[in-house]
């Protein structure tokens, strides 16, 4: 284990019961995952805001897991434990708001805040990369990309706001480049060996969902959406050229859940449509449970992922199909090409975008940014506009129902590449070594970026709005009016709440001027019982 484990943001809805399960919500539980490895059974320092509530929650989680750890609950109002652990791992793009926590509360060079990239097309998750060149985000800082494409998108983004900032202050670029934090390509961790050893006998698999011992098998894993995963109909339309050049059926396995009731229609009609192909539905409108997902992928003969969504920046998905020993049929597109080799580990379909997706692509961006149209109305509108060489995709497809051998071949070498790539102890090791860096350069922070900043006024509304009083002494406090009667019971009541909220904000030395500030507004001395 490293020497000092950094402290770990946690919230609410990356746990188990914080919403739909989704990509965000698994990595977060992968990601805790992965702390209690690197924690090696010590004390697992976690930064939370409710240090009561949600320590109890992430308690009873890891006692469900089997760990013994003990959760070292740290609050938002001190960064003591933080500094002891030396830097903050926040699971988002969203340092630049740390930033503000850290000079708040310490000093820039006193720990190191560690961010990491999901979704990067919304608008929420543009602007936490643009504000990166405008906080106090150092070089001893990092924000860990789960891709090389990922990786592209947030140096071109900062590129531009740092020329932008340059030209704008008449300095070199270089100026503005040399606090830019680190981009680290680390792929997201996920439970290979987990899902190696639990993946069910195959001819089990397949009599446990009805699926002929002799049929071609090819799974889909993921949301069944147009709007920010992949329209599926390109995906019909190919397997069904697929299905009437087989000599036995070809049953596509779709594993995931809807997406909006306007759309399971949809889909049916285009399922419909396909005369030679079969489908199995597993999930629709209810939660895919461990158990269905590791027996379709032990009864699948290849998984496919034609993905053509914005939305997709790693592909947690296709490395589950690959830890199954499946060859993949998938785009190449965005993360997807990180997470296979062309002809080894099944193949890379070609992407383009369109001649007009130029046209539509400012106007989209800014109607988005406007809160005109939705994130997934904008994602979904965007991916039509993506093209993928179907017949390149039914080539592949073919050749490996064909191919036994060769199909056979390349699930070994994918499971391989999997549990060496992307399993959990192995990126915990790439996180070592990120810690270990990260805090080499916080050695070496000049001696300025060890003394205190003043908070940033939007932090600090005292301070921000010191102007609005008439009187700009603060140390010169009012006397309290004796002739004003004592103030009426109704008054704690309906104030007491704001009351206990200043005294969770002030320092227990500082309750006595609380009380005394409290007395001298209302007259009345039977404040803060």
């Amino acid at each position: 284990m490293h020497s000092r484990l950094p402290a770990l943001l946690m919230v609410p809805d990356l746990l188990p019961g914080g919403g739909p399960l989704n990509g965000r919500r698994w990595a977060g539980q992968q990601l805790l995952k992965l702390w209690l490895s690197l924690a090696a059974g010590q004390e697992l320092p976690l930064l939370v805001a409710d240090p009561v509530g949600l320590g109890n929650q992430i308690q009873a989680l890891l006692q469900s897991w089997g760990a013994a750890n003990a959760v070292s609950a740290n609050d938002l109002f001190s960064t003591n434990k933080v500094e002891r652990c030396g830097a903050l791992m926040v699971p988002d793009p969203s340092i630049g708001i740390w930033s503000g926590w850290r000079d708040a509360f310490s000093t820039p060079a006193s720990f190191s805040l560690i961010g990491q990239i999901h979704t990067l097309c919304t608008t929420g998750a543009m602007a936490r990369i643009e504000e990166l060149t405008a906080e106090n985000i150092l070089n001893w800082d990092a924000l860990i990309c789960s891709s090389n494409a990922g990786r592209a998108v947030v140096e071109a983004v900062l590129s531009q706001r740092e020329q932008r900032n340059a030209a704008r202050a008449g300095v070199a670029v270089s100026r503005f480049r040399q606090h830019r934090p680190q981009l680290p390509v680390i792929p997201l961790p996920m439970p290979v060996t987990e899902i190696q050893q639990k993946l069910p006998d195959r001819l089990r698999a397949r009599q446990v969902l009805g699926l002929p011992a002799e049929a071609d098998v090819v799974v889909w894993l993921g949301r069944i959406t147009l709007y920010s995963k992949a329209d599926p109909a390109p995906t019909y339309r190919m397997l069904e050229r697929v299905a009437q050049q087989r000599d036995r059926p070809l049953v596509f396995v779709e594993l995931g859940p809807d997406d909006g009731e306007g759309q399971v229609q949809a889909h049916q009609q285009r399922r419909e449509e396909c005369k030679h192909l079969r489908f199995l539905r597993i999930g629709g409108s209810e939660p895919v449970s461990e158990d269905q997902k590791l027996l379709a992928l032990a009864a699948a003969d290849l998984g496919v992922s034609l993905v053509d969504n914005v939305q997709e920046t790693f592909g947690q998905s296709v490395v589950e199909l690959l830890a199954a020993g499946l060859p993949v049929v998938a785009s190449d597109w965005d993360g997807y090409r990180d997470l296979l080799v062309h002809g080894q580990h099944g193949w890379l379909i070609p992407s383009r975008w369109c001649a007009v997706a130029a046209d539509a692509s400012v106007p989209l961006g800014w109607q988005h940014r406007l809160g005109m149209q939705s994130y997934a109305s904008v994602a979904g509108a965007l991916a039509q506009l993506v093209q993928l060489d179907l017949a390149a995709a039914e080539a592949a497809v073919l050749t490996l129902l064909s191919q036994p051998k060769l199909r056979q071949a390349m699930g070994r070498q994918a499971a391989i590449w999997a549990r060496n790539r992307f399993d959990l102890p192995v990126v915990a090791a790439h996180y070592s070594e990120l810690f270990a860096e990260l805090e080499q350069r916080r050695d070496l922070a000049p001696p300025e970026w060890r003394q205190r900043q003043p908070a940033a006024l939007g932090l600090d509304p005292v301070a921000c709005f010191a102007g609005f009083a008439s009187e700009s002494n603060a140390s010169l406090e009012l006397q309290a009016n004796a002739a004003l009667d004592p103030s009426p019971a109704s008054l704690h009541v309906h104030r007491e709440q704001l009351w206990s909220l200043l005294q969770a904000c002030i320092p227990p030395a500082q309750h006595p001027a609380l009380r005394q500030a409290l007395e001298i507004k209302h007259g009345d001395r039977a404040f803060l019982r």
